[in-house]
């Protein structure tokens, strides 16, 4: 994934989407500095490192914000892939939040390694569990259909990085339900938030996105199960703000949360299938037994880290049933 300052001065790699001064703009440490033109707005809102933060603030904030956000990234890290400020308060104990419910061509993983195929076998706990990320991963960057052909934009507001028109991937207009995880439960555990539980694009994404022959009979059967989650306080299969490195936790309560008495799904963790744009968020599933996959591989944000997020998100052909950790550079 990395690209040197080399590799960036004077052309664009494949897969890759920047124009004019912003291939000098990245330098070598990896920071994306004063991106010029219309990527300038959304630079202020995206993931950066903490160093980032320092010198110049994102558009409509002060140095104030500049200073505290700066504090923050480099006591806990990369920003989460929501954007900044994005993140809800803690869950108080006892308390249940509100019912939520009411590419550009490129290199993508083969399809080389199938655990036995045993979806369908729930009386020997062979049930399927496919999470999702949601931004990159099941949208793109928004309004962008230029560099992104088979994504969608909706009349919803999207406040994930920098905010705009949320913008489905090629995976979330096509469907999940085009993929080998029509067959299997559903979740989702992000960083972000999306635009807020009670949003109108939060509705979209459960109501629409989130659908699959096995995941809307259970819907049918358990309502209650439309609702969103936060952290480590699992109480459905939708999380939202999930600290980056640490999802595999969240997906594992989302397991145990399908497999208790009264809803009695048996899923092993070999048998879910994490997918997500963001590079560092792949590899720790594998301290669980959960197999994960970093997707919008033909498509890399280069403004951000040199590409440790995706631009376009996914894509129907990359969602395998593939056992272990892949990152696009495998």
């Amino acid at each position: 994934d990395s690209v040197g300052t080399d590799a960036v001065r004077g052309a664009s790699p494949p897969g890759v989407f920047f124009e004019g001064d912003q291939a000098e703009d990245i330098q070598g440490d990896g920071r994306a500095e004063d991106i010029q033109g219309d990527s300038q707005a959304e630079a202020g809102g995206e993931s950066m490192a903490a160093d980032d933060f320092r010198g110049s603030s994102p558009i409509g904030f002060g140095n104030d914000w500049a200073e505290s956000e700066a504090s923050e990234a480099a006591a806990g890290g990369l920003a989460p892939e929501g954007g900044l400020g994005m993140n809800p308060p803690a869950v108080p104990a006892g308390y249940s939040w509100g019912n939520a419910s009411t590419g550009e061509d490129g290199a993508v993983p083969s399809d080389d390694t199938e655990p036995e195929d045993d979806t369908d076998d729930e009386s020997t706990c062979g049930a399927c569990l496919c999470v999702f990320d949601i931004d990159r991963t099941l949208t793109g960057v928004q309004g962008d259909t230029r560099h992104c052909p088979g994504n969608r934009v909706m009349p919803f507001y999207d406040a994930g990085y920098a905010g705009g028109k949320a913008t489905l991937s090629a995976l979330a207009s096509q469907g999940i339900s085009s993929t080998f995880c029509n067959k299997c439960y559903l979740g989702i555990t992000s960083a972000g938030a999306g635009s807020g539980a009670r949003s109108e694009w939060n509705h979209y994404i459960l109501d629409h996105i989130m659908t699959g022959e096995v995941q809307d009979a259970f819907v049918a059967q358990f309502p209650e199960a439309k609702t969103w989650s936060y952290g480590m306080d699992v109480r459905s299969p939708y999380v939202l703000s999930q600290p980056d490195t640490q999802k595999q936790h969240a997906v594992e309560l989302i397991r145990q949360w399908y497999g208790a008495n009264e809803r009695a799904v048996c899923i092993k963790p070999s048998n879910i299938y994490f997918f997500g744009d963001r590079t560092e968020n792949i590899k720790p599933f594998e301290e669980k037994g959960i197999n994960s996959q970093e997707i919008s591989c033909g498509s890399r944000d280069m403004r951000y880290r040199r590409g440790l997020i995706g631009r376009c998100g996914a894509r129907p052909e990359e969602i395998k049933r593939r056992a272990g950790n892949h990152l696009c550079a495998n």
